[in-house]
């Protein structure tokens, strides 16, 4: 049963607003539970890779590009649902986007060669490309007066699934099962969250009931505010180090402190953990501090544990090092997320699509850097990549801080799809 007391706003154009049903309760509990399971999925194919390589006979080329193609997968859908889940209503899209992932599951599940995990993976991107474009425009919308909370509450339960699906395909591969027992437990968490979704009454926003504008002209308005482009360049920087940090902590553990593979996958679980705490914790502190004091203080706090990464010698120091990256590094995408929601653009999904394109850039470009200047310098130089990214992020807040204005709410009309 749908409640009915979620917040409505007046229109400033009207004195008495409409007291439309919108299932509040609901579609939080799904947004809740539909990011844990989007970061549990995530990570499923990572942990299992090997297993995979070994089972269907792929070499290392062809399990980066499994990965890789589910990354192309979730840009396509990102943008194209980011274009038109505005117009034409959240509801089905994530309804379909959910099932997606737990039809790429059970194909992936049932693969027999590389061009069939290939079509799995393709089809899971798809699906969580989806996921990626509406979830956060959809709790921003929710949640007008708090969105900074919203947001980061709700991305660190996309940090605690990433822990929940490593430590689950991990327990699952050691205690003797096939890795395609890791992609099939998936199956009814993502229908749960596709039932919860498919509810008709979500919240419009007033511009929508007037007439929202086309995706291409709200286009042509993001590209001429200088703000929207600060948190471009600031999505790419604050995605960019999240996803470094993910890509290469088990490997700098083995490789360069000499830990075993578990003490690797260690590091992956310290770091998320903490990261999740962090989005938990920004939740609360944002209110107090500001979106942009949160954001300039974690990015001083982040430089300083990743430039000390550098230089670690034991493997505890780096744990704490890696757990507290993960703290600091948290609030930077659903932050950054919340402030345009505040100041461009109120739970415009095309915008957050734009944003989150930005931070995907970031999460294809640094570890790849990464690597690839620890070919030619050494893995411990390579990470000061990540250090040098909150110094760029740090030099963003200045114009940043000039350009947000005191929040003033926007007028709402809450009505139901």
């Amino acid at each position: 049963m749908e409640t009915q007391d979620a917040p409505r706003h007046t229109s400033t154009n009207s004195p008495i607003a409409p007291r439309e049903p919108v299932a509040y309760l609901r579609l939080m509990v799904a947004s809740t539970l539909g990011m844990t399971v989007f970061g549990a999925v995530q990570v499923v194919p990572a942990v299992s890779l090997d297993a995979i390589g070994t089972d269907l006979g792929l070499n290392l080329e062809h399990r980066g590009a499994v990965i890789s193609l589910r990354m192309v997968g979730l840009v396509v859908s990102l943008l194209l649902v980011g274009y038109l889940g505005q117009r034409r209503g959240k509801q089905h899209f994530l309804f379909w986007g959910f099932l997606a992932i737990a039809a790429g599951k059970l194909l992936g599940a049932q693969s027999s060669g590389y061009s069939s995990i290939l079509g799995a993976m393709g089809i899971t991107g798809l699906g969580l490309g989806v996921v990626e474009a509406l979830v956060n425009p959809l709790a921003a919308q929710l949640n007008p007066r708090h969105s900074a909370r919203a947001l980061n509450i709700l991305n660190g339960l996309f940090s605690l699934g990433l822990v929940v699906g490593a430590f689950t395909t991990g327990g699952l591969l050691d205690s003797g099962h096939s890795w395609r027992m890791a992609f099939l437990i998936w199956l009814l968490p993502c229908a749960v969250c596709a039932v919860l979704f498919l509810t008709p009454h979500y919240p419009r926003h007033r511009e929508e009931t007037e007439g929202a504008s086309s995706g291409a002209s709200e286009l042509r308005r993001f590209l001429g505010l200088p703000l929207f482009w600060v948190l471009f360049v600031a999505m790419v920087m604050g995605g960019g180090c999240e996803a470094g940090i993910t890509s290469w902590a088990p490997n700098y553990m083995v490789k360069i402190l000499g830990a075993s593979a578990r003490g690797g996958a260690l590091a992956t679980i310290v770091y998320g953990s903490f990261m999740a705490l962090g989005r938990f914790a920004s939740g609360f502190l944002v209110t107090r501090v500001g979106p942009v004091g949160l954001m300039t203080a974690s990015a001083v706090c982040c430089g300083l544990t990743t430039v000390g990464l550098a230089g670690v010698q034991s493997p505890w120091a780096a744990w704490c090092l890696f757990a507290l990256s993960g703290l600091f590094v948290a609030c930077f995408w659903p932050t950054m997320l919340s402030v345009a929601s505040d100041h461009i653009s109120t739970a415009s999904t095309w915008l957050f699509a734009l944003l989150s394109a930005a931070g995907v850039l970031g999460c294809v470009i640094f570890p790849w850097t990464i690597g690839a200047l620890g070919d030619d310098f050494g893995l411990r130089s390579a990470v000061l990549v990540l250090p040098a990214s909150m110094v760029v992020l740090l030099a963003l807040m200045v114009p940043a801080a000039r350009l947000v204005r005191p929040h003033r709410h926007r007028a709402e009309v809450v009505q139901p799809h």
